[in-house]
């Protein structure tokens, strides 16, 4: 604005047109900015081929790694000749590179996604707390799972299968490497033995190898078909698992302990209170697991975040919660034999054997379970399996997502390798997928988070100049201190001083 060329008039109109400019955008920003911010981030993030939300869910951009831990069981040859009390020993942590990439997509009319899940590990030997050649000696659950299955038919057929498991590799425990133990697979004699029978009353047998993870690394098979909510129409929908191959129950458990709902963990719905709980569904546990609300706040990367846990309900069995009894079934309800709170009994989904889930080293479990083994320590900070989310966005900042598998092993005086044994729940493996938002995310999802406080503190500096210039404009107006005012004002005293003069009579 060049003052010297211009009049008194024309510097109001610059200044205060300005200034008013500068305070009604400042006003919109303050009051309209924030709202349609928010409203443009919420439209961008369902599930579309095209939206930002989908590059980050088709293949998740953070680090994430699986810590395994496997139990050593030290006094495996004692516990069976001598009933000894069980000791085991935590090994590792194993620790595997993870990548997950969504396969085989199809975008469906019901504003639905289906979609398969590949997961590749790759082993960090700098992360680990053990090599993948130690070796370790844990129950062999083929032939522990057999004579199981045979627990309750009739002598003469068990006296048979007895000698058969005797002759064939049965064994009550067998000693591999770690890797093998994990992904490579080991043969196993019992196993081939099995196959070669092809019993049609026995669950299948694909191979004659052994290992917890065998033929997983890189499958996209294995965690099955899953259709989730895209969020398309409906944000409270989104991320929410509709099916799970072709089916809205697990069939694994009754009720509602067997209906699908939550997150597969890749995807939350976005703007929900901080006291709702989280519900994931892990096709490894069988069951969704409910991680509530603690009440903590923490700060990753510079981003408030609610922690989410388990707690000492989250593997009821009913009797901390009346509502968690389907986790046990009809017939064991009826004889009053189910589990203990504490562990779920993943029979149903494991062919009947008897193997459990719980928190690592029997965390918030009955203590029957540790009792029957020495060798369990549990430790809060270490075991906890939690989420820390950003809750408006639906974002992860950290998880530590751990559990326990175990194995109910007791005695029969009919199979050799049972006979003389003490019961005890003997832990076989622990899995931690651990995972941090990185700094690169975390930036995006900052500035996010920070778009309608940004617009919203530019509306009140533009409102604060727009003020300004008005109040110094109507100062100068009160003052007459424009530039040119004073000439001007000579100049309109002098045209008056003339105007009388002239208006004087002779």
């Amino acid at each position: 604005m060049c003052c010297d060329c211009c009049g008194v008039t024309q510097q109001k109109v610059w200044v205060f047109g300005i200034g008013a400019i500068f305070a009604i955008s400042g006003l919109l920003f303050v009051i309209w900015w924030p709202g349609f911010i928010d409203n443009m981030i919420m439209e961008s993030l369902p599930l579309t081929p095209t939206s930002k939300t989908y590059d980050k869910w088709i293949e998740i951009p953070i680090p994430m790694y699986m810590r395994m831990y496997l139990w050593n069981w030290t006094n495996a040859e004692d516990v069976k000749l001598n009933g000894a009390k069980p000791n085991f020993k935590q090994c590792g942590p194993y620790v595997y590179r993870e990548e997950r990439t969504k396969m085989d997509l199809e975008f469906n009319e019901n504003k639905t996604v289906t979609f398969k899940q590949r997961r590749t590990w790759y082993w960090e030997e700098e992360l680990s707390g053990g090599k993948q050649d130690d070796m370790l000696t844990l129950p062999h659950l083929p032939s522990i799972a057999a004579s199981i299955s045979m627990r309750n038919s009739p002598k003469l057929i068990k006296m048979f299968f007895n000698a058969a498991l005797n002759e064939n590799g049965g064994a009550l425990y067998v000693t591999h490497t770690a890797n093998e133990w994990l992904f490579e697979g080991f043969y196993d004699e019992f196993l081939h033995y099995a196959m070669s029978l092809n019993n049609p009353l026995a669950p299948p047998i694909e191979t004659d190898h052994f290992a917890w993870f065998l033929n997983r690394n890189e499958s996209k098979e294995f965690e099955g078909v899953f259709t989730i909510h895209s969020g398309v129409g409906d944000l409270k929908e989104m991320g929410e698992i509709k099916f799970w191959n072709g089916k809205n129950h697990t069939g694994f458990y009754d009720g509602e302990c067997g209906r699908l709902n939550g997150s597969t963990s890749d995807l939350f719905v976005p703007n929900e209170p901080k006291e709702k709980p989280l519900t994931l569904y892990i096709t490894d546990t069988c069951r969704i697991i409910n991680l509530e609300f603690s009440g903590q706040s923490y700060e990753i990367e510079g981003i408030q975040g609610w922690k989410y846990e388990i707690t000492p309900h989250t593997f009821d069995n009913g009797q901390r919660n009346g509502n968690m009894k389907c986790y046990c079934s009809a017939e064991k309800q009826a004889a009053n034999n189910c589990p203990a709170s504490g562990a779920t009994d993943l029979g149903p989904c494991a062919d009947d054997v008897p193997m459990y889930l719980s928190a690592d080293h029997f965390m918030y479990a009955d203590e029957s379970y540790a009792n029957t083994i020495t060798g369990t320590e549990p430790n809060y900070e270490r075991d906890n399996f939690f989420i820390i989310m950003e809750r408006k966005l639906g974002v992860p900042l950290q998880v530590n997502a751990a559990v326990m598998i175990s194995l109910f092993i007791e005695e029969d005086t009919d199979i050799d390798i049972l006979k003389g044994l003490p019961s005890f729940y003997a832990p076989l493996f622990s899995s931690t997928s651990q995972a941090v938002i990185n700094k690169e995310l975390a930036s995006e999802l900052k500035l996010a988070l920070n778009l309608p406080a940004i617009g919203r503190w530019t509306g009140v500096g533009f409102l604060c100049v727009g003020c300004i210039l008005i109040i110094v404009g109507i100062v100068l107006t009160i003052k007459r201190k424009w530039r040119g005012q004073a000439a001007a004002d000579r100049a309109a005293l002098i045209n008056k001083d003339l105007g009388s003069t002239s208006n004087t009579p002779d």
